[in-house]
């Protein structure tokens, strides 16, 4: 799994667009809470990036940073406590508590410094912080947030250029991926496609199988079962992945196991293929709806 630090790169980007920005940490919560502590968004005076919940908890601290904005004229910084009961309009019934920064395009060149952080120490104001009764393993005795900076991204290779695999690409845009796309010719991509997709071909793709990275999931659907069987076999045998995905029916997967029994693999080498992939609850065998299926899988493994 690969580690970005995106969280203050993102600040950066929206600060060079904007002479003004809040950024809105959720620090804490009790109880049930749209969202858990670390989630972020970026406020201006006309826009809003990221979540922190939804509804009227971030309608109401949209509107908390862009009151603000209007007269701050340097950083600053305060924590908010909000109760997420009928008073706000929302039934979750807990309580978050927020940290809003303020940044001026002022304040870049200290940003830029913390690019290469791994961790974020926010000082509160310990006789404004909403402390007692919160839960948070990220705030300590002397109310310090920690701030986990980098954003941990899993290696995901798509094996086959395919209506499917062009389905699942569209489809897993904004989890939190590296995105690898393999096939055997170039011709049989789409012309045109995300900048942070890694094309990748070669004649023989099982060649590949024992240069990439640990711990990626895998989903094999290429055009061929013969070449499916082939890239399985050589992912097994080097047995450095986190999950492994085969498209295809249960008859399929009966008929490779058999194969996989012949080549020498054990049952517990065999189980280790996802197969079908996709999560259940999504019916039917179009290749979008397909596509749905295994990102809502793909989300619940890198969760």
């Amino acid at each position: 799994m690969d580690k970005k630090n995106s969280k203050i790169q993102e600040v950066i980007e929206t600060l060079n667009r904007h002479q003004k920005i809040a950024r809105v940490v959720i620090i804490s919560t009790k109880g049930s809470a749209p969202r858990k502590a670390h989630s972020h968004m970026i406020v201006t005076e006309q826009q809003a990036f990221g979540s922190i919940g939804g509804g009227q908890l971030e309608y109401q601290v949209t509107s908390i940073c862009r009151q603000a904005l209007l007269s701050v004229q340097k950083f600053d910084r305060e924590v908010r406590r909000f109760a997420l009961g009928p008073s706000l309009g929302q039934c979750c019934g807990g309580s978050v508590s927020a940290l809003i920064e303020y940044f001026q395009q002022s304040d870049l060149p200290e940003l830029g410094k913390l690019k290469q952080s791994a961790i974020l120490i926010h000082e509160l104001d310990t006789n404004k912080f909403p402390y007692e009764g919160t839960q948070s393993l990220s705030l300590d005795a002397k109310k310090v947030f920690q701030e986990q900076l980098f954003q941990k991204k899993t290696d995901l290779f798509i094996w086959g250029a395919g209506h499917t695999g062009r389905e699942i690409m569209a489809s897993t845009k904004s989890l939190p991926l590296n995105r690898y796309w393999i096939d055997i010719a170039k011709e049989r991509f789409p012309n045109s496609m995300d900048e942070n997709i890694h094309v990748i071909w070669a004649d023989d793709p099982t060649r590949l199988t024992a240069n990439f990275p640990d711990d990626g999931i895998h989903l094999i659907l290429t055009h061929s079962h013969q070449l499916d069987l082939a890239i399985i076999q050589s992912l097994l045998s080097h047995n450095r992945f986190y999950k492994l995905g085969l498209i295809g029916s249960m008859t399929k997967k009966a008929r490779f196991k058999s194969q996989l029994s012949k080549a020498g693999f054990t049952s517990s080498d065999i189980d280790k293929i996802v197969c079908p992939i996709g999560v259940p609850e999504i019916k039917g065998d179009e290749p979008f709806r397909i596509a749905l299926s295994v990102a809502g899988q793909i989300s619940n493994w890198t969760l």
